[in-house]
């Protein structure tokens, strides 16, 4: 029991700043193309969501309240990258798109992106790739089952 104990410990002492040096690096790459990262992560995401997403859902998606999104997506909407879509069945709620260029723009972040992932998963098999994702899920379930209790 001991030795499960020092493997939890390993493993949770590891996950945060693994995180935070993977966050890191990405936040380097989409300096290196002259974005900041809250505009980066905003198209980024608007790109991987598809054609027309609810204001609301890609706040959760980046992980930000809907008031800090809009000062990013004015900039963005000002740049040309983004349109807002007035949702016609709810006044309040905004629906998102890409322009062409905020399309291109973002297809470069993507493939930043993607190569940064591909050289730090570089030598990790499939099955182990595999087992880390179900094991990170499970964990994600039950952060959001123990957040969610009184």
């Amino acid at each position: 029991m001991q030795e499960r104990r020092k493997r939890e410990r390993a493993f949770a002492e590891r996950l945060a700043p693994v995180s935070r040096s993977w966050r890191q690096l990405a936040d380097d790459a989409l300096s290196s193309l002259g974005i900041s990262n809250s505009s980066g992560w905003a198209l980024v995401h608007l790109l991987r969501l598809g054609k027309t997403v609810r204001q609301s859902e890609l706040a959760r998606v980046v992980g930000v309240t809907e008031p800090s999104l809009v000062r990013t997506l004015n900039l963005l909407e000002g740049a040309g990258l983004v349109a807002r879509i007035a949702d016609e069945t709810d006044r309040r709620a905004k629906h998102l798109s890409l322009t062409a260029d905020g399309e291109a723009l973002a297809a470069r972040i993507d493939t930043r992106l993607n190569t940064l992932r591909a050289g730090l998963l570089d030598g990790i098999t499939d099955a182990d790739l595999e087992t880390t994702v179900a094991v990170l899920d499970r964990i994600a379930a039950r952060v959001a089952e123990s957040s969610s209790k009184p």
